[in-house]
């Protein structure tokens, strides 16, 4: 079975190709949002025929997935939206199909079938929500550009052909962040058997003071990108909050605020990227402690630490990194803390297997 690799590509389209992009996005909202409108009144006629005593067999279809959600679009869009051809297709079955994944995470939460914490009932989106669309199928026409459909070839400011290495690709969900338009695309990875990896095992703790310590003496340290920023963070905040509130200068400091995040998140990723492949090609089997982050974040002090810290997309980054290196990962579950070591925080067990090797 294949798995997939989602690639980021910044894009640097032109100002008229930007204004394409947010008619898109606008559409893909507005496809979404009418689409879950309709299922809301389809299940309000299911609870009114069900209070009434219609029989089972009789009772009105929910309309919840994408082909569903096609055929009713097809039947109304003349009357909902007739601008509909100025947008291609594949925008409005990427919205319904990301709606109709929705519906089935929120029927699986309920069911127990879907791993993690509650999902709830989709929502609709506001018109101040992250502008994103996505299309089915794309062309790589050169190095540095990606074609569309109805919109063109876009420049690129990445080298888009190595990045995808000849994949076959999947989905293309284009996002704007922080006023910058970027194309992640999906990359179907082919099946290949993971090589055999015989390199030593290796505990791995999270920390603070350090942001990871290793059983063999080796420190990662952190980079705390959050709490560097916190000051310039402060400081465009109080300037945002003291302009009016839909002017011009207000989105204009709006943006700056959004820029100062971006890079945040930016130099997060960079770090967590470099230690996750780091452990990934060093090691063969890593062992991870979890942390209790839900308790820690009740912690007035250790919430924001925490949070800069991103332990858990470490996590994630990690396994599928090993998955490709051969190695193998295990995480365990929280434990309780028993004392603090330099600033790091050990749990029971390595504290007690550190005794007995001493």
């Amino acid at each position: 079975m294949a798995d997939y690799e989602a690639v980021k590509v910044p894009l640097d389209p032109t100002p008229a190709q930007e204004r394409m992009f947010r008619m898109y996005a606008g559409a893909a909202r507005f496809a979404y949002n009418a689409a879950l409108a309709h299922m809301k009144e389809q299940l309000d006629e299911r609870k009114a025929q069900i209070e009434a005593g219609v029989a089972k067999k009789d009772l009105v279809k929910i309309d919840n997935n994408v082909v569903k959600f096609g055929y009713w679009w097809r039947a109304n869009r003349d009357t909902l939206a007739p601008w509909w051809p100025e947008v291609s297709s594949q925008v409005y079955n990427c919205a319904f199909d990301n709606l109709g994944k929705a519906s089935s995470n929120f029927l699986k939460s309920l069911s127990g079938k879907r791993k993690g914490g509650p999902v709830g009932f989709p929502k609709f989106k506001p018109r101040g929500a992250t502008k994103a669309f996505a299309f089915s199928t794309i062309t790589i026409p050169d190095a540095h550009g990606v074609k569309f459909p109805r919109i063109g070839r876009v420049h690129t400011l990445r080298n888009v052909e190595r990045l995808v290495a000849g994949r076959a690709t999947k989905t293309t969900t284009i996002r704007c962040e922080a006023g910058r338009w970027y194309a992640s695309i999906l990359c179907e990875n082919p099946s290949a058997t993971p090589p055999v990896n015989t390199k030593p095992e290796v505990w791995v703790v999270f920390g603070l003071d350090e942001y990871i310590a290793l059983s063999d003496g080796t420190r990662i340290d952190k980079t705390a990108p959050y709490r560097q920023a916190l000051d310039r963070l402060r400081k465009a905040s109080r300037d945002l909050s003291r302009k009016t509130h839909g002017s011009g200068r207000y989105m204009e400091q709006q943006r700056k605020v959004a820029r100062i995040h971006a890079r945040v998140k930016a130099l997060r990723n960079t770090m967590l990227h470099e230690a996750s492949k780091r452990l990934a090609e060093r090691y063969g089997i890593i062992h991870i402690q979890q942390i209790n982050i839900a308790r820690g974040m009740k912690h007035h002090v250790l919430a924001q630490s925490l949070m800069d810290a991103a332990f858990a997309e470490f996590t994630r980054q990690l396994e599928y990194k090993a998955a490709g290196t051969g190695a193998s990962v295990h995480v365990h579950e929280p434990m309780t803390v028993e004392r603090h070591v330099d600033g790091m925080v050990l749990a029971r067990h390595l504290a007690d297997d550190s005794s007995s090797d001493a």
